[in-house]
């Protein structure tokens, strides 16, 4: 397959900055992409759209870099937009359950234009990026994820584990059915309470995890740290 190759025009009367991806976009690529988006947050470029033309191929991993910077750059009042999205491409997005939280054009102007009524930079918006609800089933405290986990958020994770050890409530089970991603901070916080979850005789066990989640934690080798299970019903049965 093609490598990835991106070009950049700005769009200067308007503020924004076009990147045109061309290629496959996945965990080979991703570090060109990542430098490219740090070099626009540096200069203050914060009105993005990724022209996906000619872009073929767009991994988990690929996605993660766009998704790890969407936060921060909406948190500074910026966004990023797609547009010329092809089939495949889109298909992507579905999958990781991405189609409200993404903004797709079917070209630059629209996209461009996007960016003169965007919401994102709302303070009710970025209050909804980590939403976290707790419920016991069985011998479990279940952990539901909604949302994004990363630096910004990973406070609130911090937050709840702290409580439920606290409580003596061990014995967890994440459910990531609707975590959009998680960082390698984001799983920090798990390694970090989990040997504290344990000395308590619980532990910290994942469920219904997302490919993009499920790819950082592969790419962390931390599947041989944490038990993964596909549903909650048997994450919780894991503790009977």
């Amino acid at each position: 397959m093609p490598e990835l190759t991106i070009s950049r025009r700005d769009l200067e009367d308007v503020g924004i900055t076009v990147l045109e991806l061309a290629g496959v976009l996945d965990g080979r690529s991703t570090a060109a992409l990542e430098k490219e988006m740090l070099d626009l947050t540096q200069r203050g470029r914060l009105k993005v759209i990724v022209h996906c033309g000619e872009l073929t191929h767009l991994s988990s991993d690929g996605m993660g870099i766009f998704l790890s910077h969407l936060i921060k750059t909406r948190k500074q009042g910026g966004d990023i937009k797609f547009c010329n999205m092809r089939d495949e491409v889109r298909s992507v997005l579905s999958v990781l359950g991405l189609g409200k939280l993404l903004v797709v054009k079917a070209d630059v102007e629209e996209a461009a234009a996007e960016f003169g009524t965007s919401t994102a930079s709302d303070p009710k918006k970025q209050e909804e990026k980590l939403r976290i609800e707790v419920v016991d089933e069985g011998k479990a405290a279940v952990v539901s994820l909604f949302g994004f986990v990363d630096r910004h958020t990973i406070e609130q994770l911090d937050e709840c584990l702290a409580k439920l050890l606290d409580e003596t409530r061990p014995r967890i089970v994440i459910d990531c059915s609707e975590l959009t991603y998680i960082s390698s901070n984001g799983m920090g916080v798990f390694i970090s309470f989990v040997s504290k979850a344990r000395a308590q005789e619980g532990d910290i066990r994942l469920c219904n995890m997302r490919d993009i989640a499920r790819t950082v934690v592969t790419m962390l080798g931390l599947h041989k740290l944490f038990q993964v299970f596909e549903d909650r019903e048997t994450a919780v049965g894991s503790y009977a």
